[in-house]
């Protein structure tokens, strides 16, 4: 007799979240890579920013394109790490 295949739910909508979570972490990558080319053309002059710690002060230099620039690589950076974890995640529901 043929017994019909039953997905679980649950690796349903883990596998939904997941993609869901891909879209907003390709976004966000689109996003930060987006506001970094702004910074390169020089566009975010405007901005200013400080690190203070307690026995250091650092403020670059006015209108410095490469921290400009910096600022916005780590997002883009995490955003892809974070989707090529999701998607290696993704993969082993699939499997199970």
């Amino acid at each position: 007799m043929n017994t019909p295949q039953l997905t679980d739910p649950a690796k349903e909508l883990a596998a939904v979240t997941i993609t869901l979570f891909q879209v907003v972490c390709g976004l966000v990558f689109c996003l930060s890579v987006y506001m970094i080319y702004l910074a390169y053309l020089g566009l975010l002059t405007d901005w200013e920013f400080s690190i203070r710690f307690t026995f250091f002060r650092f403020s670059p230099e006015e209108n410095s394109r490469i921290f400009h620039m910096l600022f916005f690589v780590f997002p883009a950076a995490g955003a892809l790490i974070g989707f090529f974890i999701l998607a290696y995640l993704k993969k082993v529901i699939h499997k199970e």
